[in-house]
């Protein structure tokens, strides 16, 4: 869907780089750290991503400077994948333009497709509407059972149960 809010810059992740040129996440940041060193490219930002019991470093790549140190990295990694980092690069420049309807007719389309978009989220909040409201009543009851027996008693699937 077309948007007209142009939302924040764009940013690329190594890991998002590690999975273009099929390189490991740690192979990936060695060859970040070296091109650093060499004052090849600028040292990104890195952020720290929880992942199973340890938290990893992640390097940021963010607008036109990190655009072109990411391709140096990739160019630097695999040769043959520097075309796919262009082409993802362009993919998440594409995202960012706002498109502006250029004539009535587009504008119309683009109207009538909100509209849809609006009318679609209407129903799938009205068809919540009454699990919102059986919730906020369980919530809110002094009631003689707790939440495994009420979904025991509706024979409501396990996955809900996180909010016991």
């Amino acid at each position: 869907m077309n948007q007209l809010i142009a939302s924040k810059t764009v940013t690329m992740s190594s890991i998002e780089i590690s999975v273009l040129v099929d390189k490991r996440h740690d192979n990936v940041k060695r060859t970040i750290e070296a091109l650093v060193d060499k004052g090849v490219i600028a040292s990104p930002q890195i952020e720290e991503k929880p992942t199973a019991g340890r938290t990893m470093s992640v390097y940021l790549f963010r607008g036109e400077k990190g655009k072109r140190d990411s391709i140096i990295v990739v160019a630097q990694l695999s040769p043959e994948f520097t075309a796919r980092l262009v082409d993802r690069w362009n993919e998440l420049e594409a995202a960012q333009h706002p498109v502006i309807p250029q004539s009535f007719s587009d504008a119309l389309r683009l109207a009538a497709d909100l509209q849809e978009q609006k009318e679609h989220l209407s129903q799938e909040l009205a068809l919540a509407a009454p699990k919102v409201d059986l919730l906020i009543v369980y919530c809110t009851a002094n009631g003689s059972m707790s939440f495994r027996q009420v979904q025991s008693f509706f024979r409501l699937r396990k996955q809900s149960s996180a909010y016991s």
